[in-house]
């Protein structure tokens, strides 16, 4: 994954965001329908209920060029440690410091932490990616040794955050001492097109199962496909798809530590992202700022 909201709108349907009027159609363009910005005032028009899980924390990931998510409403951005003053104004960094088989804690890991511990730019610290016990048996306990020391250092103000597909008793926090975990739960597929909303209750529930409290989970919204990669199994959902994906995660964590949409930039393993979405992109930046209080966008399911 790294490294390696919404109830349905019908076509033709408009809305009011900020005063503007903003028509949104569906086009055959993969993940990317048309925006149109329309001047004037909204005619009466039957409001949409949008849903959306309420949070503050707002991350992507795979991000090269900060500007462009933060314009979006991205407000945590993907970043290295060498990258905190690029950070644009009013936006956070989740620093990464990550291994997909977490070693003992090290001298450069504990300087990194010290040097960032009082700046109140980062957020956290992003530490493994979708690890698996059984080929790194030791991982969960150096894991528990890392973020033990963030909470010290920081003392509790910055965070420590994974991501798991998988495996998720192996890794729960009462082991590994995270702050926050991330659930990976990819809907939209060649096997699925219409996207099975079942796989984010099926990954949710076994998590919470595994002994993960649902006030520690972050949902991980699909903003990718493959039809571009060099492996093609996910499909980038539609803008409709999209929204029902949000809808369904507000459903199920309506108040999380933070959200995360994978992701920004293209990979090898994704593209199209979230940079060739505006439809996604504008549901997102819709959502995000009601979710921060500039209108009465209903969050939290």
């Amino acid at each position: 994954m790294r490294r390696v909201l919404i109830a349905v709108l019908v076509t033709g349907c408009l809305l009011t965001v900020a005063g503007v009027v903003v028509g949104l159609r569906e086009s055959g363009e993969v993940g990317a329908p048309e925006l149109e910005l329309l001047g004037g005032t909204a005619p009466p028009v039957a409001q949409v209920s949008l849903a959306a899980p309420g949070t503050r924390y707002h991350y992507v990931a795979n991000v090269t060029g900060l500007a462009g998510p933060s314009r979006v409403g991205f407000n945590v951005l993907d970043i290295g440690a060498w990258e905190v003053e690029s950070l644009p104004q009013g936006t956070r960094g989740l620093v990464w410091l990550g291994q997909r088989c977490p070693k003992p804690i090290d001298d450069r890991f504990r300087t990194t932490v010290r040097r960032l511990a009082q700046d109140p730019r980062v957020l956290g610290y992003y530490l493994t990616d979708e690890p698996y016990s059984r080929t790194c048996p030791g991982g969960p306990r150096a894991l528990a040794g890392r973020a033990a020391f963030i909470r010290r250092v920081t003392g509790d103000r910055q965070r420590s955050f994974i991501a798991l597909y998988r495996d998720f008793h192996a890794w729960r926090p009462s082991v590994t001492k995270v702050s926050m975990i991330g659930i990976v739960g990819f809907p939209c597929s060649r096997s699925h097109p219409s996207c099975d909303l079942g796989v984010i209750d099926e990954h949710v529930g076994k998590a919470a199962r595994a002994g993960i409290p649902r006030r520690m989970m972050v949902p991980v919204y699909q903003a990718f496909g493959q039809e571009k990669a060099a492996y093609h199994y996910y499909r980038m959902p539609t803008t409709r798809q999209f929204r029902a994906v949000l809808a369904r995660w507000a459903r199920l964590l309506p108040n999380p530590p933070m959200d995360y949409a994978y992701g920004w930039d293209h990979q090898r393993n994704a593209n199209p992202t979230l940079r060739d979405a505006i439809g996604i992109r504008t549901s997102l930046s819709t959502v995000f700022g009601y979710a921060s209080g500039r209108s009465g966008l209903r969050v939290g399911g």
